[in-house]
C-alpha cells in the first residue's frame, strides 16, 4: 500500500535539508516541503476532506501547487488540477464532472471560480497569498494516509478538442512509475538541479 506521496517522505528522510523547490526567492527544503504538506493536509481534514474526496487545484505556478498537491495525496484526496485561466461554464463542468467537494484557487481565478461553484455546490478557497504562513501553525498530520496502488491520486482533463473535456483517472502507481521512468530515461540522479518550465495542472508538469 503505496501513496505517492511516499517519494516525498522517503526524499525527506535522505536529503532533509537541500532545496526542494526553487520559485523567485522561494526555497523549500525537502524537509520544510515535507512537513508543510503534512500541516495542509491537516488543514484539509479540518475543512472536511475525507479519503476518495476529489479537491480541485486551481493555481499557476506557485510553490503553494506542490505543498497543497502533496497535502491532499496526503490526505487520501483524489486532485483535480485545472487551468487557472479556464472560465465559469468550463470550470462548473470539471466540478460537476469530478464531484469536486473542494477547490484551491489562485485570487486571479477566484471569480469565474466562485461563479461555477454557486451551481455546483463546491466550497471555493483562495489558496495563495499568504496561506503558506498560515499553515507553518497548524497542527501536522502523522503520516500519509495508506493507498493501494490501484486508487486514484488524479484526475487529469483532456482538452476537449473533439468534444466536452473528459477525466482521464491516473493512480497513485501510474504516477510513480511515471516520475521514476522519465528520471531513468534521462538519466537523472539526486545532484541534479531541473529546471519546470511547464504549468503544474497540466500531465507533463507533473512529470
Amino acid at each position: 500500500m503505496t501513496n505517492l506521496v511516499s517519494l516525498l517522505t522517503q526524499s525527506a528522510g535522505r536529503n532533509a535539508h537541500r532545496p526542494a523547490i526553487r520559485l523567485d526567492g522561494v526555497t523549500l527544503s525537502y524537509a520544510e516541503l515535507d512537513d508543510l504538506s503534512a500541516r495542509a493536509a491537516g488543514w484539509l481534514r479540518d475543512r472536511g476532506v475525507e479519503p476518495g474526496d476529489r479537491v480541485g487545484l486551481m493555481l499557476p505556478n506557485l510553490v503553494q501547487f506542490p505543498v497543497l498537491y502533496y497535502a491532499a495525496l496526503r490526505a487520501g484526496a483524489i486532485i483535480v488540477p485545472m487551468n487557472p485561466l479556464l472560465k465559469s461554464g468550463e470550470i462548473e463542468h470539471y466540478l460537476r464532472d469530478s464531484g469536486a467537494r473542494l477547490a484551491l484557487v489562485s485570487s486571479q481565478a477566484a471569480p469565474e471560480a466562485q461563479l461555477a461553484a454557486a451551481v455546483t455546490g463546491t466550497e471555493v478557497v483562495v489558496a495563495d497569498g499568504d496561506l503558506l504562513g498560515a499553515l507553518r501553525t497548524w497542527a501536522s498530520e502523522l503520516g500519509p494516509v495508506p493507498r493501494t496502488d490501484d486508487d486514484t491520486a488524479v484526475i487529469l482533463y483532456t482538452s476537449g478538442t473533439t468534444g466536452t473535456p473528459k477525466g482521464a483517472q491516473l493512480t497513485h502507481a501510474n504516477l510513480r512509475h511515471n516520475a521514476l521512468g522519465f528520471g531513468r530515461l534521462i538519466g537523472l540522479s539526486e545532484q541534479d538541479v531541473v529546471m519546470g518550465c511547464l504549468p503544474l495542472f497540466h500531465a507533463f508538469g507533473q512529470r
